[in-house]
């Protein structure tokens, strides 16, 4: 079916509209375009594809090279076609995949892309291959935050005040895959300043390995031994490499199907995995990891109608790894610490790996001077039905000072299980026992630091842990968290415990948390707080808490948040209250803060006070990033950072990152991008930008660990115009004429009314407008500077196009 032109408002001796571009559904023009792509219905992240002319087809086709459908996941060393075809040709290699094709959804910008299982290789879920993960540009970098606080006394009738400066300083340089990281922070309180370095260090990924090698300082794994602070080298394995679907832990689910199957995996009521399998034996080993545990349900629904379901029991650890994954540490190195100037050596060695049937091994060695030396073996098993379980033995041997020796062994015992019928999850449950000889590392240097008459000194026996969370209807959860520990030698033993209750009624939240501390020194402390959070339209939130403690008091507070802008850059937050039963501490109390995030660093000015006291603190926050095209300020970058670079697009924000916009260059700083994932960019033109044009407005990157990554975005430099073409007889042109640059690139489409939207228009620009079938009618205009540099954007400007 065809729309007939001729059912269009048409004045006598005027061209008919010209419809020929518009007669297929996906109008689809030659050129590089930024496109979502999914495989098999499995969204895969924005790419950058050209799209070409192909025989026989009205619009472009997308260029699939070897190289690209290889980075789908295809064998393409398994089908001999592949080895005849270019490198570089764009409609062949997916030919010579049988019943593969693309589905192109113009108004949607989503490539869907269909290629049998059987020629794909098995990939787990959000795998991105290594040749895509991108170190950045060869940069340096500072941020920095900067404090200033001022705060007055009162003590009856003296009065005082004091003035305190913080600074912390962070730099880095990165060459490649290599990154260089200097940290320092300045103190300065009552007159009395001093700077303290902190980390430095050169260090590079090792992507085959899926390791980072760092030199200098590092810190070692606490998964099995005492985290550590040591100068020296260190490999460790980095689980960010690794895609979502294999990080953390989740079982492996196998089963049979008799014919071509739906298999979906539920937890909980909730669809957290679906594929279709052939038939046969199948095996599912990329489930995302679940927080907690419970058990999942696995439905199989054939194409037949036959429908088989069984259930998965699960339940996690923090030692369970996935079968076939490892996760390794060794460092060398001098160790650093604050308890005197003895800086012993030490060497360890940490790895776990994942076993079939739900096994995990793991264990260690470390050896040190003090003669100390450290063996841990242990091994976590996933239980289905009874839970998941973990034990480990640690055995030391070290030295004092006064030559005597010890010796002795921890053992560590860790369970979880998840209770679906009730909503229980023992999310983590543990108990270690330590013997009186037993020492680490760490236990030993303070003890030759002569600490051994402090709280340090006291030698644990028993240490208990339980994280219980139970829910409550549909809405409401009561979490228990519990951590304690008995001592040998110790006045008495220490505690920590957190009950909690969360829950809302209707648009109001509120919850209820109680805790208590007590230590082998000191009183016990005992809390309880009571929240309510109602949201006062979209954005702002007024709440209320009571606050009770037994050596502070009570307290009342009301406070009022939310940002005073569309963009989330300006914010705010209020607070006031009263406190009572707390001595000298009586009386009213308030907080105020205003913040504000600018494309070039953050803004946040508090105050605060209550009967004797006022406090009032200016934080200055951003960063400096200096590449091949010069210096560029922003927010602060956290650890990776992305760069985006519009040539000439000035004042265009990025979604979703509050504050941030390019500078007149159209560049900008975007901070805390996630490495080894696809971050997406996406850029919003201010309106009133008359000076470049984005062709695009989406990019997707993937950094790697730290790197400072440039995203490309094509602009049209130069003013933007809409002109009203007409031929020599004062007729508008016809509805549908294409308007063609002299190289031949399409620059728009004339409107019903004769108009069209140029873009990049700089000094005078000659253009060729066609229409008709085989657009056989032509005829040319020049578009002059007088035209260009006109200041009067909003108003068409009529031209005349000559035959």
């Amino acid at each position: 079916m065809q729309f007939d032109s001729n059912f269009l408002h048409h004045i006598d001796g005027q061209p008919k509209a010209d419809l020929s571009v518009f007669s297929q559904s996906n109008r689809v023009l030659p050129g590089m375009h930024s496109v979502f792509v999914r495989l098999n219905e499995q969204p895969l992240g924005i790419r950058e594809l050209d799209f070409v002319k192909a025989a026989g087809k009205f619009d472009a086709q997308p260029c699939m090279t070897p190289a690209f459908l290889h980075e789908l996941g295809v064998k393409t060393e398994a089908f001999p076609a592949f080895r005849n075809i270019d490198p570089q040709d764009c409609l062949s290699g997916l030919n010579a995949l049988p019943n593969a094709f693309t589905r192109y959804d113009h108004s949607k910008n989503i490539l869907n892309v269909s290629i049998p299982q059987a020629a794909l290789d098995n990939k787990a879920r959000g795998y991105i291959p290594p040749d895509m993960w991108d170190d950045g540009a060869t940069a340096f970098w500072s941020a920095y935050r900067l404090s200033m606080n001022r705060t007055h006394y009162s003590f009856g009738d003296q009065k005082q005040s004091s003035d305190t400066r913080f600074a912390s300083l962070r730099s880095g340089l990165n060459v490649g895959a290599w990154r260089v990281r200097v940290n320092g922070n300045y103190y300065d309180s009552g007159g009395r300043a001093e700077w303290d370095w902190g980390d430095r260090y050169l260090e590079r990924s090792i992507n085959p390995w899926r390791g980072v090698l760092r030199m200098g300082d590092a810190y070692t794994s606490g998964d099995i031994f005492t985290g550590l602070r040591l100068r020296g080298l260190q490999l460790r394995s980095d689980e960010g490499m690794l895609p979502d679907s294999q990080r953390g832990y989740a079982p492996v689910i196998r089963g049979i199907a008799s014919g071509y199957a739906k298999v979906t995996v539920r937890q909980r009521g909730n669809v957290i995995y679906s594929t279709f399998v052939p038939a046969g034996p199948f095996v599912i080993n990329d489930l995302y990891s679940t927080p907690g545990a419970g058990d999942l349900e696995v439905e199989v629904q054939e194409i037949g109608g036959k429908t088989t379901r069984f259930m998965q029991p699960f339940a996690a650890l923090p030692m369970l790894m996935r079968e076939g994954i490892w996760k390794y540490n060794a460092a060398l190195g001098e160790y650093r610490h604050n308890y005197g100037s003895s800086k012993p050596w030490l060497g360890q060695a940490t790895a776990a790996y994942g076993l079939p049937y739900g096994l995990t091994a793991y264990g260690g060695a470390m050896v040190a001077q003090h003669k100390f030396q450290s063996l841990a073996l242990g091994a976590g098993w996933n239980l289905e039905y009874l839970g998941a379980l973990s034990l480990d033995v640690i055995g030391s041997r070290s030295e004092s000072d006064k030559g005597k020796r010890d010796s002795g062994h921890a053992a560590h015992l860790q369970y979880a299980k998840s209770f679906a019928g009730s909503g229980t999850d023992f999310t983590l449950a543990g108990y270690r026992y330590s013997s009186s000889g037993f020492r680490s590392l760490d236990d030993v240097v303070r003890e030759r630091a002569s600490l051994s008459q402090t709280q340090y000194a006291y030698n644990r026996q028993h240490e208990y842990q339980l994280s219980l969370a139970q829910r409550v209807g549909t809405v409401s959860s009561i979490s228990l968290n519990y951590f304690g520990v008995t001592y040998r030698n110790a006045p008495r033993n220490s505690a920590y415990m957190q009950l909690g209750f969360n829950s809302s009624a209707g648009f109001i939240g509120y919850s209820v948390n109680y805790s208590l501390s007590k230590g082998p020194w000191g009183a016990t402390d005992r809390m309880l707080m009571v929240t309510f959070s109602i949201p006062l339209g979209a954005r702002q939130t007024a709440s209320y808490t009571l606050n009770h403690s037994n050596h502070n008091g009570t307290s009342n507070d009301v406070a009022l948040s939310g940002p005073l802008n569309d963009d989330y850059s300006l914010t705010y937050a209020v607070q006031t209250g009263v406190t009572s039963g707390s001595g000298d501490n009586n009386g009213n109390h308030g907080y105020g803060s205003l913040g504000y995030q600018s494309p070039v660093g953050t803004v946040n000015l508090s105050h605060a006070y209550d009967q004797s006291n006022r406090s009032t603190t200016l934080d200055v926050s951003g960063a400096m990033v200096i590449d091949a095209r010069g210096p560029l300020f922003g927010q602060d970058i956290g650890e990776t950072a992305v760069i985006i670079d519009a040539p000439g697009a000035g004042g265009v924000e990025v979604n979703n990152y509050p504050g941030v916009r390019t500078n007149a260059q159209g560049r900008a700083l975007v901070p805390y991008a996630t490495p080894y994932r696809e971050n997406r960019m996406l850029l919003t033109a201010a309106e009133e930008d008359m000076e470049a044009t984005l062709k695009d407005n989406i990019k997707s990157v993937v950094p790697t660990r730290g790197a400072i990554v440039v995203a490309k975005f094509d602009t049209d430099v130069g003013r933007a115009r809409l002109i009203s073409l007409r031929d020599p007889q004062g007729d508008i042109l016809p509805f549908g004429a294409s308007v063609y640059d002299t190289d031949g690139e399409q620059r728009g489409i004339v409107g019903p009314v004769g108009r069209v939207w140029l873009t990049g228009l700089r000094t005078d620009v000659h253009l060729v407008v066609k229409w008709g079938e085989r657009q056989q009618h032509r005829c040319t205009v020049v578009v002059d500077d007088a035209v260009v540099q006109d200041k009067a954007d909003a108003a068409p400007r009529e031209l005349v196009c000559q035959h």
